[in-house]
């Protein structure tokens, strides 16, 4: 994003308004409420893709292979040896996610949960598998705040991760599979989930990050020439850092929960790697803290300026305004019709009362001068 749209309201404006709509819990809520009743199973949110396309990994430390056009009966007896991660680009095909549901008896309400992309991210443990729903944020080219929903399923031998469109989250972690780098393909399941969840945390730290720069490039804006749209630009940033920090809360309360709580599904040995994504969300949150606590202070410092500004502006009118009482005065004297004042007989009476006035002026503006008042 380049440094001079940050200050333009329209574009301002008009990312704010995105990023809200696409953060907003409350747009399906009759959606919601009607599946509730009727008690089916329905999509709750923005269809963001045409088809929803599959990408099953299958790997141990020898080998792996990708599928991307499968059938998903392997879910019912996973072979012991491999490990399984099957990726869903797009979740609103109902049925095709009943189907893995069924394949895997997943709980009714795990179902419904992921199919939900309003709801809070949280955990849930059940005796064959862990759910787990966060929210991801990512800034696109344009600077506007992508909000989405991922949700995973992990058990003795896969994970299962649903994003809501094609996006930039695990690139890293396909890499790193293909080319057996690190420990992925040489460890469990719970490992990859824990890997999955760090990379999505990286994606907060990055957004943080681009938050930061351009709130920089504010603050030099307001120390030198602060503007009107200034103050529009600062809500919106205000507005984006609250939806990381509400997005991030319930992230950390999460990690926390799988910490203290342990999984049968995670191994002691992996723990370790959980605790430290749980550090990671708790160093997010401390820095969209610090972001939001410096965003306020540049909002104190953009209202002084204004004032100083406009105290300055005051300072010059008062300072020219007082200048002219006296000449008004003496003016006004002159100026009055009385037939007998020996002053308009002069022949130098204007000139000298020119004088006088212009003195008096000059005598005002040294007073001031040496009082500091300007």
């Amino acid at each position: 994003m380049k440094a001079s749209d940050i200050t333009r309201p329209d574009k301002v404006l008009l990312k704010g308004l995105k990023t809200l709509t696409s953060f907003s819990q409350n747009l399906y809520s009759d959606k919601k409420a009607e599946s509730k009743g009727k008690g089916e199973l329905v999509f709750i949110g923005e269809k963001k893709m045409e088809e929803v396309q599959t990408q099953l990994y299958c790997y141990n430390k020898d080998s792996i292979s990708i599928d991307e056009k499968l059938k998903y009966d392997f879910l019912k007896s996973p072979s012991p040896t491999m490990n399984y991660w099957l990726n869903f680009h797009g979740i609103h095909e109902v049925d095709t996610i009943q189907e893995v549901g069924k394949l895997l008896e997943l709980d009714r309400l795990t179902i419904r949960q992921i199919l939900d992309t309003t709801l809070r991210s949280k955990v849930e443990k059940y005796e064959d598998y862990l759910f787990l729903s966060v929210k991801s944020i990512l800034k696109n080219e344009a600077g506007e705040l992508i909000v989405e929903q991922i949700s995973f399923l992990l058990g003795p031998h896969f994970v299962i991760s649903f994003q809501e469109e094609i996006g930039d989250h695990f690139g890293d972690i396909r890499n790193k599979l293909n080319e057996g780098l690190g420990y992925l393909r040489k460890r469990e399941c719970d490992y990859l989930m824990v890997q999955l969840m760090d990379a999505i945390l990286d994606n907060y730290f990055e957004t943080i990050d681009q938050l930061n720069s351009e709130i920089a490039i504010i603050e030099d804006q307001i120390l030198k020439n602060p503007e009107k749209s200034t103050q529009m630009v600062l809500e919106n940033h205000t507005k984006s850092s609250q939806i990381i920090k509400k997005a991030l809360g319930p992230i950390k309360e999460s990690l926390v929960n799988i910490v203290s709580g342990g999984s049968p599904l995670i191994k002691k040995a992996n723990m370790k790697y959980f605790k430290d994504v749980a550090h990671s969300a708790t160093s997010a949150m401390e820095e969209i803290d610090s972001t939001m606590k410096t965003l306020e202070s540049l909002k104190n410092i953009y209202f002084a300026s204004l004032s100083q500004k406009m105290n300055e502006t005051m300072k010059v009118l008062t300072t020219v305004a007082t200048i002219f009482i006296p000449l008004t005065f003496i003016a006004g004297i002159y100026g009055m019709n009385f037939e007998n004042m020996p002053e308009l007989r002069e022949p130098n009476g204007y000139f000298v009362t020119l004088g006088v006035m212009a003195g008096v002026a000059v005598a005002m503006l040294v007073y001031f001068r040496v009082k500091r008042w300007m």
